[in-house]
């Protein structure tokens, strides 16, 4: 049996640009998490060491996840804008969702519930009711509302797949209002009044930012991108400057402040910038063809599996961290560091490639799961002689 690494699609819908995205936004987010377990726990061994300069340089690696939203923007904008837009077929919305729950929840599930009695039964870091309680609202999507101030106890990081739901379930209305007008600039003024409107509200009213309502302004530069992409749009012609462009947009980004504190205004301003950033670094990235090592096959295949790396990273820093952290290699704290990220990285990525290819990559394949149900039927009865 060949074993593939490659996300399973249809040979049309793959974009090879958008695994590489994919590749920027997880390992933006794993390196961030893998430094932050380190330095912080390296100042029990080493006190005289100040880690805050490594710790805000690479605090940035946060950006994986509004990268995360703006990505979601496109691919669930790419169908409807072709049916709105372009008059295509119409989007099916029972196989719309159908589709993403036979392919998200599986594995969800399987790493929630797995970790669930890891969490409570092994490790002993919540007692069950704690878990109980997190495991179910984790389960439905709610745990921002039941639990609102905490992140999810038994796997932290999944508190942005809570906001990519709720952005699945408003999508076709979004696509309804939106990708229904005929002008392009009627649509684009849609994309930059309500994410102003949303951000406003919530920065300078609400100020809760773990619904959907505080990071619409990246899906909608998401939908945006899809809006161009399907119509072939440039917005600057091509030159030869493109790929410098991209690469100084990409730096930008990093300039991103990630401190929560300062007036709402000051906030609002870098979560504007941020949202404008990523929207022209994937606008050169998807639409001149830019930076085309994103596209190379082994950034494309890490990227096409970031879900089962996302699912699995956090759990498995804690896990082995334990273990790792007590074995001080070198007296120099910075090499000790250096060290160990390769080392969380070569597991990370072992037991996630173990997990995407026994679990998320098969739920990839459309209707999976008839297989299953039929199996039974296929099977030959036995006889009698």
């Amino acid at each position: 049996m060949k074993l593939s690494l490659q996300r399973i699609t249809n040979a049309t819908t793959f974009i090879p640009a958008i695994d590489g995205l994919r590749f920027i936004a997880i390992f933006s987010v794993v390196l961030f998490h893998i430094v932050k377990y380190i330095t912080t726990k390296d100042n029990h061994y080493y006190p005289n060491i100040d880690f805050t300069s490594i710790q805000h340089i690479f605090e940035k690696g946060r950006i994986g996840v509004p990268l995360f939203f703006v990505i979601s923007g496109v691919i669930l904008g790419i169908p409807f804008s072709k049916t709105n837009i372009l008059n295509g077929p119409s989007v099916n919305l029972k196989k719309f969702f159908l589709r993403r729950l036979t392919r998200l929840e599986p594995p969800y599930l399987l790493s929630l519930t797995i970790l669930f009695i890891g969490s409570v039964y092994f490790a002993k870091t919540l007692s069950f009711n704690e878990g109980i309680e997190s495991y179910f609202a984790s389960i439905f999507y709610v745990h921002w509302i039941v639990m609102p101030q905490y992140l999810p106890l038994i796997n932290k990081v999944t508190w942005s797949l809570e906001i990519e739901i709720q952005f699945y379930l408003l999508m076709p209305v979004l696509a309804a209002i939106i990708y229904r007008a005929k002008l392009p600039i009627t649509r684009y003024t849609a994309y930059i009044a309500l994410a102003l409107c949303c951000m406003i509200s919530n920065y300078f009213f609400i100020q809760h930012y773990r619904t959907l309502f505080g990071f619409i302004h990246f899906f909608l530069a998401g939908m945006a991108l899809a809006d161009l992409y399907v119509r072939k749009q440039l917005i600057f012609p091509k030159t030869k400057l493109d790929n410098l462009i991209a690469v100084v947009i990409f730096c930008a980004i990093w300039f991103y402040d990630f401190r929560r504190t300062g007036s709402p205004s000051e906030l609002f301003f870098w979560e504007f910038y941020l949202a404008v950033c990523f929207f022209f670094f994937c606008y050169y990235v998807l639409l001149h063809n830019t930076l085309p090592i994103l596209s190379h096959k082994i950034i494309t295949n890490i990227g096409g599996m970031c879900y089962s790396i996302y699912l699995l990273h956090y759990p498995i820093i804690s896990l082995f961290g334990r273990i790792l952290i007590k074995h001080q290699l070198f007296s120099n704290g910075y090499l000790n560091m250096i060290i160990y990220t390769i080392i969380f990285l070569i597991i990370i990525m072992a037991i996630s490639m173990l997990f995407f290819l026994l679990i998320e990559r098969p739920c990839m394949k459309e209707d999976w799961y008839k297989n299953i149900f039929n199996f039974r039927k296929r099977r030959p009865r036995s006889s009698i002689a």
